[in-house]
Order: C-alpha cells, then sequence, then structure tokens
C-alpha cells in the first residue's frame, strides 16, 4: 500500500488528462447540438405564381388572359402581345401587373400642342351706362391648355388622337356694363321708324351700301358714332339702330331732310 503522499503524486496526472481531453472535444465538435458533422438543412423552394385571368385592353377592345406573369412585360409575352416602338402601356412594361393592363397603339411619338381658350363674355346689366352702350368693367384672359396627341389607325385611317391634357392657364372671364335697352328716345318715338327703314334699307338691319353706308337707316361711320354706336352700324341689332337714329333726329331738332333726303317723308306716313 502506497504512503498517501504518493496516491496524490500519481492521481494528479490523471484528472489533467481527463480536461484535457474534454477541452479538446469542445474545441473541435462545434456547439453540441447535434451530431458530429450534421449539415444545415436547406431553403424549401419556392413555390411558382398562381395562374390568374388578367383584362387586357388594346385600343379599347378587352380581352383576358390566363397568366402566371408578375410584371406587365411577363404578362403581354405570355399572351403574345408585342408592343411597338410607340405604343403607350399603363402600367409600364416593367411595373407589377395588376388586374387590368392597357395598351394605346400609336403610329408616330405623342406630341404636343399649345392650345388658346378664348374667355367668355359675361354682360351684366347697369342703370349707369347710357342705353344701348357698354362698358368695360375687366378685360378678359384667354386659358392655354396643353394637349398630348399622336397619331392613331382607326377604321384603316391615320387619324390624330388626345392622349392627354393639362389647363396651364384657366381663362378669365371679360364682364362687360350694358346698358337699358331703351325702346325710343321722346317724340322721335313716335315716328313711323318702319316706314322709314324700308325705303332705306328694305328694312334689312344687315344691309350694306358701298358707298359706305350700313344698317336700316343708312349710316355713315361718322354720324353712327356721332351718336354713341361703336362697330358697323349693320352689325347693331335692330333696336340698337333704331333707338340711335331717333337720338339722331333728335340732335338735328327733327331737320330729317339733311340725314333722310329721299326716305324721310315716311317717317311721317
Amino acid at each position: 500500500m502506497l504512503p498517501n503522499n504518493a496516491r496524490r503524486t500519481v492521481m494528479l496526472p490523471a484528472v489533467s488528462a481527463v480536461l484535457a481531453t474534454a477541452m479538446l472535444a469542445t474545441a473541435c465538435g462545434g456547439d453540441g447540438a447535434g451530431p458530429k458533422g450534421t449539415a444545415p438543412a436547406a431553403d424549401a423552394p419556392k413555390s411558382a405564381p398562381a395562374p390568374r385571368q388578367v383584362v387586357l385592353v388594346v385600343d379599347g377592345k378587352k380581352t383576358e388572359t390566363t397568366t402566371t406573369g408578375t410584371t406587365v412585360q411577363q404578362v403581354l409575352e405570355q399572351a403574345k402581345i408585342a408592343l411597338g416602338p410607340y405604343d403607350l402601356v399603363k402600367p409600364a412594361a416593367d411595373q407589377p401587373a395588376g388586374e387590368v393592363v392597357t395598351i394605346v397603339r400609336l403610329l408616330s411619338a405623342p406630341k404636343l400642342k399649345v392650345i388658346k381658350t378664348p374667355a367668355k363674355t359675361i354682360r351684366k346689366k347697369s342703370s349707369s351706362v347710357p342705353p344701348w352702350s357698354e362698358k368695360v368693367l375687366r378685360e378678359g384672359t384667354d386659358g392655354i391648355k396643353i394637349v398630348k396627341w399622336a397619331y392613331v389607325r382607326r377604321k384603316g385611317k391615320k387619324v390624330p388622337k388626345v392622349l392627354a391634357q393639362k389647363i396651364k392657364r384657366k381663362p378669365v372671364a371679360r364682364i362687360l356694363a350694358v346698358g337699358p335697352k331703351s325702346a325710343g328716345t321722346g317724340s322721335a318715338a313716335n315716328l313711323n321708324w318702319a316706314g322709314l327703314a324700308k325705303c332705306e334699307s328694305g328694312g334689312n338691319p344687315k344691309s350694306v351700301n358701298p358707298a359706305g353706308y350700313y344698317g336700316l337707316y343708312q349710316f355713315s361711320m361718322a354720324t353712327w358714332t356721332s351718336v354713341g354706336g361703336t362697330g358697323k352700324p349693320s352689325d347693331a341689332s335692330a333696336g340698337e339702330q333704331t333707338y340711335r337714329a331717333q337720338l339722331l333726329y333728335n340732335k338735328v331738332d327733327g331737320r330729317w331732310q339733311g340725314q333722310w333726303p329721299n326716305c324721310g317723308k315716311y317717317l311721317f306716313s
């Protein structure tokens, strides 16, 4: 039997050997979570998209196609639809395909055109403006519209088609104050103006004499302007022409002979 000191000397090397073996196993054998040499599991393969229905609208004509494509380009390729160099596709070819894909066949590249939108004229009655006269309260401004267009084929013909339009500037209406439409002026209103007009112009408010006389009562431009008329007398309404003829009669104190030397007598018939 060995002394106690001898037994301790023999046992220490044995314990050290066991600890060293355990440390080597930990360093070389991984984390011990599984059997040595087991490879990690591979990702499961992704399944292909399920077939679905997509509506194709080509130049307004609708068809349906069954597709597994995810982008517009893939859907069109599976449907065997080729795009021309100028064709418009919505959504774009590289975008995800929704339930509807729209195609507009174009024969030319889209172009832009600037179009003016005429301003409207608004007339407001005003007692502060002389009868049959107008006063500008606000000048109008034409609008501007940008139109995108291209040529397309319709019924075998090449025709322009508006693709889109944008309002760049809205029109601003012109506002006019309009005086009352007076039926007559003073005692002159009781005269036979229809008889005078029949003799002077055949009763035609649009009548024009090459010598420079206009309308029902054959005004000269100078005489028409002198009684407040604007533009040509033949462009004014029959009512305004009669009103201004009566103003003229009053202005010359009834001396109609200088104005209507041949037909003035019919005023009293």
